[in-house]
């Protein structure tokens, strides 16, 4: 299986996880070495051939991302408690979110805005209601709708 940009990855000499940012192409040293930048979980970034990248994940599929946001309406209606206001603006943001990523619009202001709102929201409800396990689900739906957008 090919390692491209949005993988996570382990490098093997070293065991630290990290993000695949960049594709580096380089026409001399292509079929000899092909090499990825890194972003490691501790910050710092790296150049690694792609023979020391061991795989851990895909990145996520638009489908996937589509189909998380999906998700995360459906377990609105689990979080007690919910403010009115919440009720309200969560499903908008969450439409206009799954639009922007069915025309695979990553980068817009607007997908970012309402990424952003949703993410801001449901975090403070989780620290508001700290015990509520329907969190977690939602909280994992929105780290791949996250690592979609960061990937695209």
């Amino acid at each position: 299986m090919s390692i491209s940009k949005g993988d996570r990855v382990k490098v093997i000499q070293t065991l630290k996880e990290g993000e695949v940012i960049e594709e580096i192409y380089d026409p001399i040293l292509i079929a000899s070495k092909p090499r990825m930048k890194v972003k490691l979980a501790s910050g710092e970034s790296g150049k690694f051939s792609l023979y020391d990248l061991e795989l851990m994940k895909k990145k996520p599929r638009q489908e996937d991302a589509i189909e998380a946001v999906d998700k995360i309406q459906q377990q609105l209606s689990n979080i007690p408690n919910l403010p009115k206001r919440e009720k309200e603006e969560l499903p908008n943001h969450l439409k206009y979110l799954k639009e922007d990523i069915q025309a695979n619009n990553s980068n817009s202001g607007l997908n970012t805005t309402n990424l952003n709102y949703v993410k801001e929201t449901l975090t403070a409800i989780k620290k508001a209601n700290p015990k509520d396990n329907c969190l977690k689900d939602i909280a994992s739906n929105l780290d791949l709708i996250d690592w979609w957008a960061r990937t695209v």
